[in-house]
């Protein structure tokens, strides 16, 4: 299905300039005349399969207010939902419509590997997942009926959340901006904005997320890289003991030095921060094969037919003048840095499917060749007949 998906009246550079990650922005009918490619109905058979990742809000009518249950869902699970005050939501949609990814397109002025996912959400009238605060970046585009935004402007630091639940709701919500929007309207709220959506009739939401790492992430991948490399770190060092002290007692001294020692580690070389970072933020669910499966790939398998990436595959690149490192699934692989190598690899890192064309130019130009070999080999890349 080829599907126009383009936003329109929207200038990446000036909403970067006046809106990213600053405040929020109302693009009314960005996308005209919008009709949402899955329908309820799909969306809930959707949410019945093994593999995806659904859940039900019951905000009323069930055996407790803002219950929230996991899927897999069966039938009778739709069955007995009351007529109104919930919500079905089905993440990472674009794995499963390819169209929906080409949707996810539209937004590639950000970073590809910001990119988190998109999920579409249903809800009856009066509808909603209740007041709360996101940590990422999410353009809110209506899709079927129309829903009412609440939000504020500003962020909501530490706004305590009703207690006993597993949703985060917040106790007290007190907007100071409100919106409607009808099929083709986008909301973009940057992060730590408190917002709530409710559904002013039956409708569908689908929401582009963008994750942010967090330092503590960043810290943790830092810490398995050097592990990886077996990175030799300064052990815990106490010349100057302290002998009046209690011998049950921490003292801040003792701190400091864990403190010195755990920053000394934070300045090794840049490379392990560089294969930290590439592989944190190309980490996936891909499952990689045992060595011992099939039989070896060659060239030839290549060229056969048409390859597509494994829909959870993150495929990034760092380029230096001494080398690119391509990440891939928490996985890197060196290559040469050469011109006509590097815009093959912008070429393979641009396009999900990879026709017979594109596989055999990218083959040629060594050594591509072994990458893509590699990637075929971990299921990264599968073939189109797959």
């Amino acid at each position: 299905m080829i599907i126009d998906w383009q936003i329109l009246d929207m200038d990446s550079r000036e909403f970067v300039e006046r809106y990213w990650q600053q405040k929020p922005c109302v693009l009314r009918n960005a996308i005209p005349d919008f009709e949402s490619i899955i329908s309820p109905e799909e969306l809930a058979g959707l949410a019945c399969e093994e593999d995806v990742h659904g859940r039900l809000v019951i905000e009323k009518g069930g055996e407790l207010p803002w219950q929230l249950h996991y899927g897999p869902f069966h039938e009778q699970d739709f069955l007995n939902l009351p007529e109104s005050h919930y919500s079905l939501l089905v993440s990472e949609c674009e794995k499963w419509i390819p169209e929906l990814a080409d949707l996810a397109d539209q937004f590639r002025f950000i970073p590809d590997w910001r990119f988190d996912d998109l999920m579409i959400s249903y809800a009856p009238t009066g509808g909603s997942v209740g007041a709360h605060v996101n940590q990422y970046d999410v353009f809110l585009l209506q899709a079927m009926g129309s829903r009412r935004w609440q939000y504020n402007e500003s962020h909501t630091p530490d706004a305590p959340v009703i207690e006993g639940l597993e949703l985060a709701i917040l106790r007290d919500f007190t907007p100071d901006q409100e919106v409607a929007l009808t099929p083709g309207d986008i909301l973009y709220l940057p992060p730590g904005l408190a917002h709530h959506g409710v559904a002013l009739e039956p409708c569908m939401t689908y929401s582009i997320g963008f994750r942010a790492p967090t330092a503590a992430n960043a810290l943790e991948s830092f810490a398995l890289e050097c592990e990886y490399n077996a990175v030799e770190a300064a052990g815990y060092r106490d010349r100057e003991l302290e002998l009046d002290r209690h011998p049950a007692e921490i003292t801040d001294t003792e701190i400091e030095r864990f403190r010195t020692i755990a920053a000394e580690l934070l300045d090794k070389s840049p490379d392990l921060w560089r294969h930290a970072i590439g592989k944190m933020l190309s980490d996936s669910a891909v499952a990689v094969p045992d060595e011992t499966d099939g039989q070896p790939l060659c060239a030839s398998d290549l060229q056969a037919h048409a390859w597509f990436r494994h829909p959870e595959t993150r495929l990034f690149y760092h380029q230096s003048a001494e080398l690119i490192e391509v990440y891939y699934n928490a996985c890197l692989h060196e290559l040469p840095p050469r011109p006509e190598l590097l815009e093959q690899l912008r070429k393979l890192c641009e396009n999900r499917e990879w026709s017979v064309e594109l596989m055999r130019e990218s083959i040629a130009v060594e050594p591509l060749d072994v990458l893509l070999l590699e990637l075929a080999s971990k299921h990264a890349i599968l073939p189109v007949d797959e």
